[in-house]
């Protein structure tokens, strides 16, 4: 099923790569609950991953194409995961 990902899911699951990396079954269970497996695979093999291939740094073009503050996508990581405790 096809996932419509929101800036705060992307800036949230960019966040949680670093934190987690290829650990799909935890990024789920502690920061994305409502995003499936294989959407967080695609948005990553299709995004993420392709950044890599041009030759940028992952965290070049992600600060680039992050709208967020790190501070704001922390919040609402704390947010999400003190909601499914």
């Amino acid at each position: 099923m096809y996932h419509k990902w929101t800036l705060e899911e992307e800036s949230i699951f960019r966040l949680a790569v670093a934190k987690y990396r290829h650990n799909w079954a935890r990024i789920k269970a502690r920061v994305l609950p409502n995003v499936n497996i294989n959407s967080m695979k695609n948005k990553y093999y299709q995004k993420l991953h392709n950044n890599l291939e041009v030759g940028q740094s992952a965290a070049r073009q992600e600060e680039s194409s992050c709208r967020l503050s790190e501070e704001q996508v922390y919040k609402m990581i704390k947010n999400v995961i003190s909601q499914n405790q």
